[in-house]
């Protein structure tokens, strides 16, 4: 079984797949793209979410319910098919570090609560399968480690 397949594994045992949140929860009509975010996602099972369904998609614009809901599909996905969805692994990095010390984020703060031990067990496995992604291949290159991750690994180990 391949790393990707593990990850995958424990999201399908850690996060529900039901109840789905109901679709008012789900639904973000701010904008065009909001809104073509929120269909993309269907208001269905995080199971049911397919590589089609994020290619392209700026999973930032999901509500907060959306995104707590739905990010095992997008750890799933990313893991499995990192390059088909090119930036999505590194932007899902992103919207898992928290605000540097002292700046307030209200999205982030909507977003990273309400995860079991389980769960953020799962985050961490994509948080360290990012890393080992981006240092072995900064590494041929000499490139800056990827300081994001680390930042992002260090609240999500001290909060698991």
């Amino acid at each position: 079984m391949t790393q990707a397949d593990q990850i995958a594994a424990r999201a399908r045992a850690a996060f529900p797949a039901e109840p789905v949140p109901p679709a008012a929860e789900l639904s973000n009509d701010h904008c065009e793209e909001c809104a073509d975010v929120s269909k993309a996602f269907g208001a269905r099972a995080w199971t049911d979410v397919a590589l089609g369904d994020l290619v392209q998609k700026e999973t930032a614009l999901l509500t907060a319910t959306a995104w707590r809901y739905y990010l095992p599909a997008i750890i799933t996905l990313c893991v499995q098919n990192p390059e088909a969805l090119d930036l999505l692994p590194e932007f899902t990095v992103y919207q898992l570090e928290p605000p540097k010390a002292g700046e307030e984020d209200a999205w982030f703060s909507e977003r990273s609560g309400g995860f079991s031990k389980a769960q953020r067990e799962v985050i961490i496995d994509y948080l360290d399968w990012y890393r080992e992604r981006e240092e072995s291949e900064g590494a041929g290159w000499q490139g800056e480690p990827p300081q994001n991750v680390y930042r992002a690994l260090k609240y999500w180990r001290s909060e698991a």
